[in-house]
């Protein structure tokens, strides 16, 4: 029997830390003799060797028992992992919107539509994944490090956004809806101020696919216009109450929206196709040239949709 007893105790050294080795097992010998001498004057005799080793069961695995001593036993603690969690989602969401929008510009371009999916899940799927890694790595480390720690124990409760409370008759804003245009907004005025690029085309492609020169008037205006969409989602996130700076902002950024479409209609062209094949590019010229007319007149008219919806359910919440 005991060396049943001794060989439990021995695995449960090897998986403990050194410094505290000695006093865990000396501990962890006492319970299981109790447990064994109470166990033997319940049934009047002593414990046969199986009797023994289902007692120990018991206790549960070496590893899992020593595991229990050790300070440190999870990736990301549970204070910590909100955090993460919260950071996580958003990253994920930018990432998912640049293969996003790679995939779909390799599609305008008339590359096939297998193809195009193939590419851009496999693509996606390496970038979501490393993308993951490095968040969880970088949690890990403030884990140890304890960084969060002097935020933890400095918040306050007066430092919370005032949000509104639920209205039971209006449909419960779906959070991933701003988090997806925050994310979106984030990663295209990135893209567009020359932050990182995105190839909507493979580099041995046959044609080339560029901005056409209406776009340099225009980099400004879409700069202001994306980065105050951003802040209107931050606002409608952060400070919902702040109700007439929202409704300025929608306002601004209708206008502005219908200004870029009115001068991209008039430009009649907005992207240069290149290649070798004259053919070829002719094609998908004139293809995306009868699309992105159509997708112009499609976006004003979207534009005043979502105005005025947004400006509705601005006076509902004021009812």
């Amino acid at each position: 029997m005991m060396d049943v007893i001794d060989r439990y105790l021995g695995a449960v050294r090897w998986n403990l830390p050194a410094a505290k080795a000695d006093d865990i097992v000396a501990e962890l010998a006492d319970l299981i003799a109790a447990r064994v001498e109470d166990r033997e004057e319940s049934l009047g005799r002593p414990l046969a060797r199986d009797e023994v080793s289902a007692l120990l069961r018991e206790f549960g695995h070496p590893i899992v028992v020593a595991g229990q001593y050790h300070g440190q036993r999870a990736l990301i603690g549970a204070e910590v992992f909100p955090f993460y969690w919260f950071v996580l989602r958003i990253v994920l969401a930018v990432v998912a919107v640049a293969e996003a929008v790679q995939i779909g510009g390799r599609f305008l371009v008339g590359q096939p539509l297998m193809r195009v999916l193939w590419q851009g899940v496999a693509g996606a799927g390496s970038s979501l994944l490393l993308n993951a890694a490095l968040v969880t790595l970088a949690f890990a480390v403030i884990e140890r490090t304890g960084w969060l720690d002097d935020y933890l124990a400095r918040w306050k409760p007066e430092d919370l956004p005032d949000l509104p409370k639920l209205r039971l008759d209006m449909p419960p804003r779906k959070r991933w809806e701003s988090v997806f245009q925050l994310a979106f907004g984030v990663t295209f005025l990135a893209w567009w101020t020359g932050a990182f690029p995105i190839a909507l085309l493979p580099h041995d492609a046959a044609i080339n696919v560029t901005g056409a020169p209406v776009w340099i008037a225009l980099y400004w205006p879409v700069t202001a216009l994306v980065a105050a969409r951003i802040v209107l989602t931050l606002i409608d996130i952060l400070r919902p109450s702040w109700r007439p700076l929202r409704a300025m902002v929608i306002l601004g950024c209708a206008a502005g929206t219908l200004a870029i479409a009115k001068v991209l209609h008039e430009a009649g062209r907005i992207v240069i196709v290149t290649g070798a094949d004259a053919d070829q590019v002719a094609q998908v010229q004139n293809g995306l040239d009868k699309g992105f007319t159509v997708a112009v007149i499609a976006v004003a008219a979207l534009t005043i949709f979502e105005c005025a919806k947004e400006l509705w359910q601005l006076y509902r919440e004021l009812r």
